[in-house]
């Protein structure tokens, strides 16, 4: 797969072992290497980050998963936990913090000083409020199935509000599909982010539709 890298580093994966098993039709006992599959095709792209989001997990599992996919990504992209700042530390990774987790200011002294942080946002006020961190992550964009039903989205109009308030670059997310980069880029966020359009088809080897799906967002990115 032969992606511009600077089209590349404007996308961000985001992990579901769930409905990435159900869509592969594979058992969940088989998704941690289904993630490594998805990883290291993101990482041989030089995608943003990948972003590991397994709340259901323990703390000892979650790390075990984190360490496994630092090891794949090899340096080529960066893995980053969501929201455990202490498992993201011991795996080696970066840390994604929800809008109301724990400030970067009061992180950063704790974490490596080379540490990636990026913050999730839905508002200006969350703009504001965020610490020294790297990126925002900005949603929801779009209407989601990881969302539930008439959870507030902000559409083009409201994603540009946030990237206007926003000093780091911003990555749009929730929803969206190769297509929809054209009304975010116009937003002026910097990159997009996604959970289902990196989704394999029912049966579709969870690789081979990573990489389609990298290569249909890479080809809307000017």
């Amino acid at each position: 797969m032969t992606v511009p890298a600077a089209a590349a580093s404007r996308i961000g994966i985001v992990s579901d072992r769930r409905r990435l098993a159900a869509a592969a039709g594979r058992d969940l006992a088989d998704a941690p290497a289904l993630l490594v599959a998805q990883l290291e095709v993101a990482a041989e792209a030089g995608v943003a980050f990948y972003q590991l989001r397994e709340p259901d997990l323990d703390v000892t599992t979650l790390l075990a998963l984190a360490r496994r996919l630092v090891a794949a990504a090899a340096g080529r992209t960066r893995v980053i936990v969501n929201d455990r700042a202490d498992v993201a530390a011991l795996a080696g990774a970066g840390v994604h913090l929800k809008h109301h987790s724990i400030d970067a200011g009061r992180l950063r002294p704790w974490l490596p000083t080379t540490t990636w942080i990026s913050q999730a946002v839905h508002t200006s006020d969350g703009v504001h409020a965020a610490g020294p961190v790297d990126a925002l992550v900005a949603g929801t964009a779009a209407p989601s199935v990881s969302k539930a039903a008439g959870t507030p989205t902000l559409g083009p109009a409201g994603l540009a509000a946030l990237v206007g308030a926003s000093a780091v670059p911003t990555f749009a997310i929730g929803g969206l599909t190769p297509p929809d980069w054209r009304w975010v880029a116009a937003s002026g966020a910097y990159g997009i982010a996604a959970i289902g359009a990196f989704l394999p088809r029912r049966g579709e080897d969870p690789g081979a539709a990573t990489a389609r799906a990298i290569a249909a967002f890479a080809a809307e990115i000017d």
